[in-house]
């Protein structure tokens, strides 16, 4: 026997129940959206930053091969001093912006106007492409944590909407529905037995007085 709310078989509480349960099911649908939707903003955003992880694995790689013709021809005292003489004045903003109720960043960094800090003595073309490269590297990194943030606060919520409809398909609306078959029984037998007892009732008073 399924499980039921130990509530009294009354008509009043079977059209409460009706309503909760015809309200439940509408929840139900729109979890059920909200599910498609969350998946569909996930899959969108997970193309997107695989794509980023393999431009910035390629920015980076070819700042590093940039990098190493650099020490070769001028050395890391002189690599050192120009790095540390770059100065990107970057301005990092975050906004925010709502998904199916899930709060997803929006990151733009903005950098100074690109020029070497440095002179041209003990200096060369392969520290400048490196430092134009790095630039555009952290443009992407800022854009990759965008992704990453929102990535994880939509799966969060995904496992949440699932747990939210498992548990209404799995235990809610199967414990209303078997308390409103259940009252619908009891009224429908309780009404069967009044007018049993009412045919009765009328027999008797036939029998003693005639038919009425």
């Amino acid at each position: 026997m399924a499980e039921r709310l130990n509530i009294p078989a009354t008509k009043s509480n079977l059209i409460r129940l009706k309503e909760e349960l015809s309200f439940a099911r509408e929840g139900l649908d729109l979890l059920d959206q909200k599910k498609e939707a969350l998946m569909g903003q996930i899959s969108i955003l997970s193309t997107k930053a695989h794509r980023l992880r393999q431009h910035l694995n390629r920015s980076l790689a070819e700042a590093y091969a940039f990098l190493d013709q650099a020490l070769l021809f001028h050395g890391r005292l002189a690599c050192e001093r120009a790095a540390l003489s770059n100065v990107l004045n970057e301005r990092v903003q975050i906004r925010e912006r709502s998904f199916m109720g899930v709060v997803l960043p929006l990151v733009k960094i903005e950098f100074s106007p690109a020029r070497p800090a440095y002179g041209l003595q003990e200096t060369g073309m392969a520290m400048d492409i490196t430092g134009v490269i790095i630039r555009e590297t952290l443009e992407t990194i800022a854009e990759l944590a965008e992704l990453e943030v929102g990535l994880f606060r939509l799966v969060a919520e995904i496992r949440k909407t699932i747990r939210r409809l498992n548990a209404l398909e799995n235990i809610y609306l199967p414990l209303y529905q078997a308390t409103v078959r259940h009252i619908q029984e009891s009224l429908e037998e309780k009404e069967r037995e009044a007018l049993f007892q009412l045919k009765r009732l009328k027999g008797r008073k036939e029998a003693a007085y005639g038919p009425l």
